[in-house]
């Protein structure tokens, strides 16, 4: 069996499986999930719940060789979720694979040891002594007591298990992005939550109603469980919902446009025992305003789609020089826990936006930060290089807040 790019035999698979695990390390637990889930698939398991994340973890996992096989280790909290997330279909919580239940040992049947016929002992016949005959006395004929005819015990049909709805809030706006607040009811989300959005001129056009087309609007699945009132900010754009674990969107490469209203709903996933809830409420909120001049910054999805205006055609990042090709391979290639494909992205989309005109004032040192933190790491797909996101959180952070606008001369109307 594969994990990333290493092939296993079974020997080494169960020394994963049985290695009671290393502190902090997240790659283990996540082979060996990935080991169940792949068993679990050869042996006859429904698998189209699981297969993206499957695809992701290989591709995270690359060319590392877990432990005890190997020395390799990833941060647990940059796979938590791609962890639990297996972890829900290897335990048949996920909708398209149940849990099996365990096949009982046969009970042997003991073999009978024959016993022996004893030898009979003869017997003296005696002798016939003349008994005289009865006269038969007629025996009274029973009368038949009815029997009862047992009144069927009616089964109760079960009342089918739905989910409670969730409730979403406002929280924070970018030109490119906003923050939403998903807060789970009294039964959460254990298989995680669905968040729709669409601008409110089409809300309103379609006569304050949802299409019913589910095309006609846009959707992000989040695979995070949420335990009973749990509350979880997400960020509803481009760059957030693209480079994030565990969620999968058809507009992960589409900005918000700024100084625009949308509406948000939210529904938390059925399980194997829980229809999917109701839609929660539905909330409107607004993007920040664009800067209409020159001197203002794109996100990283901008430049992604237009490639055709690039103020350059290669960049650097760190010490190693890409071409416009390899770039846009970057742009595409999801971080999938990587914090140096994180980076990465806000980096090249800076040094886009500084080419382009925009003022580096208010992040230039970060940029510098950013290329010695980078060094001679080769950026996947191009390379194999890997930062853990914690360490590039920071830089992360500020970059994407300059090509956002929040920051800096602010964003550009798309």
């Amino acid at each position: 069996m594969n994990l990333g790019n290493v092939a296993y035999t079974k020997e080494q698979l169960l020394d994963i499986l049985n290695y009671p695990g290393f502190p902090g390390d997240g790659l283990n637990p996540m082979a060996r999930e990935l080991v169940s889930a792949k068993l679990n698939i050869a042996n006859g398991a429904g698998h189209e719940c699981i297969d993206d994340a499957i695809v992701q973890v290989d591709a995270i996992i690359g060319n590392l060789i877990s432990k005890p096989v190997g020395n390799d280790t990833i941060p647990i909290g940059n796979v938590q979720g791609f962890i639990d997330h297996l972890t829900n279909y290897n335990k048949g919580d996920l909708c398209c694979a149940t849990h099996c239940s365990a096949i009982p040992s046969p009970t042997p049947t003991a073999t009978a040891t024959p016993t022996p016929t004893p030898t009979p002992t003869p017997t003296a016949t005696p002798t016939a002594t003349a008994t005289p005959t009865a006269t038969p006395t007629s025996t009274p004929t029973a009368t038949p007591t009815p029997t009862a005819t047992a009144t069927p015990t009616v089964t109760p049909t079960p009342t089918p298990c739905q989910l409670d709805k969730p409730a979403i809030a406002c929280s924070t706006s970018a030109a490119s992005n906003i923050a939403i607040d998903v807060i789970a009811g009294e039964s959460g989300a254990p298989n995680g939550f669905v968040i729709e959005w669409m601008t409110v001129a089409d809300f309103i056009a379609n006569g304050n109603q949802w299409p019913d087309n589910p095309d006609e609007v846009c959707q992000a699945s989040f695979s995070n469980s949420l335990a009973p009132n749990q509350t979880m900010a997400v960020v509803i754009g481009d760059d957030r919902l693209f480079d994030s674990l565990g969620v999968r969107s058809d507009c992960s490469g589409d900005p918000l446009l700024c100084d625009t209203a949308y509406v948000f709903r939210c529904r938390v996933n059925e399980t194997d025992s829980c229809e999917a809830s109701p839609w929660g409420n539905i909330i409107a909120c607004a993007t920040l305003p664009c800067n209409p001049g020159q001197n203002c910054t794109y996100s990283q999805g901008y430049w992604k789609t237009h490639s055709d205006v690039w103020p350059l055609q290669s960049l650097t990042l760190g010490a190693v020089s890409y071409n416009a090709s390899q770039l846009l391979q970057i742009l595409n290639r999801p971080a999938q826990g990587n914090g140096l494909v994180i980076l990465a992205h806000q980096l090249i989309a800076a040094k886009l936006n500084i080419a382009n005109g925009a003022d580096p004032t208010a992040v230039q040192q970060f940029v510098i930060n950013a290329d010695n933190m980078i060094g001679g790491l080769i950026v996947p797909p191009i390379g194999s290089g890997y930062l853990s996101p914690n360490q590039t959180s920071e830089l992360t952070d500020t970059l994407t807040e300059y090509n956002e606008g929040t920051i800096g001369p602010g964003h550009c109307d798309d």
